[in-house]
């Protein structure tokens, strides 16, 4: 099978690896190809070869990269999907098979015109093991694999024939969801990563700097762990009221982690070892940082004219309330300390998991009708701090009931 990964990182070169040493044709998208080596590894923590294979290619080229493959499987953060899905699009015909790790962000609806053209989307629910690069283009060391993976497809009637693919790549068991919603509302980085970054700058404005920032999950607090599992209990609120989405394989974080109070789940995080080390996404307070993709890029394929109006009036709105701040914090005329620390806005902590992750299950849940207080307040307090808050409107894809989204899913 010809298989591109888009995406050299972290989880793209594992996956790569995988599949190359399962006899598949890999070729990498990604934007630095001359920096990939044909042969690339997978070691333990100890440093210890534990898969390897041989790709067959890396390209930053997408009619290179796409018009041959049989499974397309991209590893890229949210913000990066709209302008992404045009691309794939137009080098690709229907064919293709169009994978995602992990399945959560409203991808699915960013790349509703391939479900209309007859491609199969699938997606795993969470990474299958922690990776991180130890030398980009050749090597990544992974840890903590995980014995069990989710895996959906849409339309649902492919789900065995992509879980069976996945299974063969990893030789992981997977178990087949009933439906694909499930996927959507696997509350992993969307809660974990925001109530955490929510907790440790809650007092955080322009302005504000930290002398020292805490260890992300390693010296996780219980004050991180209640918001944690009171996001989670909404998100299986969403769960217990649309039973007709097969929403009974989302698996809560009480159950992922085995706890059920702040106490107990603090002490699960904190010791989980694949987790130990990893810092709080944060830059030094005199680096200048741009509001890049401020406006975001968003497809205009197959939108009714109203629903772009409506999208282009939201955006300028954001913006004029951005500008306001920015102008605001510039007025200051304090030195700055160059060592302080201020968060990494651009972090995707921030911009993927805020307004793609949290934000796709936030609107499900308003069209079930589920009150949110604890997910709609990090969501607000992500609004007043954020750089970058391109979010993803499900109506913008027209869904705006709940007959929408049983349309859309249920196919």
């Amino acid at each position: 099978m010809n298989v591109t990964i888009v995406g050299g990182g972290n989880i793209g070169t594992q996956f790569a690896v995988h599949s190359a040493e399962k006899g598949h044709s890999v070729t990498m998208f990604t934007s630095s190809p001359d920096h990939f080596s044909h042969h690339l590894t997978i070691v333990d923590p100890d440093g210890l070869v534990i898969h390897e294979g041989e790709i067959t290619k890396a390209t930053n080229d997408p009619a290179e990269a796409f018009p041959d493959a049989d499974m397309i499987m991209i590893t890229m953060p949210p913000i990066m999907l709209i302008p992404l899905a045009e691309v794939i699009y137009d080098n690709t015909d229907s064919h293709a098979m169009i994978g995602f790790v992990p399945g959560n962000g409203g991808f699915e609806f960013v790349f509703k015109d391939f479900l209309d053209r007859g491609n199969i989307l699938f997606a795993i629910d969470r990474v299958p093991a922690i990776a991180r690069l130890t030398e980009r283009g050749r090597s990544v060391c992974c840890s903590g694999y995980k014995d069990k993976l989710f895996v959906a497809a849409l339309p649902s009637a492919h789900t065995e024939k992509c879980a069976a693919l996945i299974e063969s790549i990893y030789d992981i068991e997977c178990v087949r969801l009933p439906g694909f919603m499930a996927l959507t509302l696997t509350p992993s980085n969307p809660i974990l990563h925001t109530t955490r970054l929510k907790t440790i700058f809650k007092d955080y404005e322009p302005g504000v700097t930290y002398d020292s920032l805490p260890l992300f999950y390693e010296e996780w607090d219980d004050e991180s762990s209640e918001l944690l599992l009171a996001c989670d209990d909404e998100i299986q609120a969403i769960c217990k009221t649309l039973p007709e989405f097969g929403l009974e394989y989302v698996v809560s974080e009480r159950e992922f982690y085995n706890a059920n109070t702040p106490e107990e789940m603090t002490r699960a995080i904190s010791t989980e070892e694949s987790l130990l080390g990893l810092t709080t996404p944060s830059v030094h307070a005199d680096v200048s940082v741009k509001g890049r993709g401020l406006l975001g890029h968003r497809t205009n394929r197959k939108q009714s004219k109203p629903h772009i109006e409506e999208h282009m009036e939201r955006r300028e709105r954001w913006r004029d309330k951005r500008e306001e701040k920015e102008h605001a914090k510039h007025k200051k005329t304090e030195p700055v300390n160059s060592s302080a620390l201020i968060p990494d806005l651009h972090s995707r902590y921030f911009v993927a998991d805020f307004p793609y992750g949290l934000t796709v299950i936030y609107q499900i849940g308003l069209l079930a009708g589920v009150d949110m207080p604890n997910i709609k307040g990090m969501l607000d307090w992500y609004e007043e701090i954020a750089i970058i808050n391109d979010q993803l409107f499900l109506s913008d894809y027209g869904i705006a009931r709940l007959d929408d989204l049983r349309d859309y899913y249920l196919r």
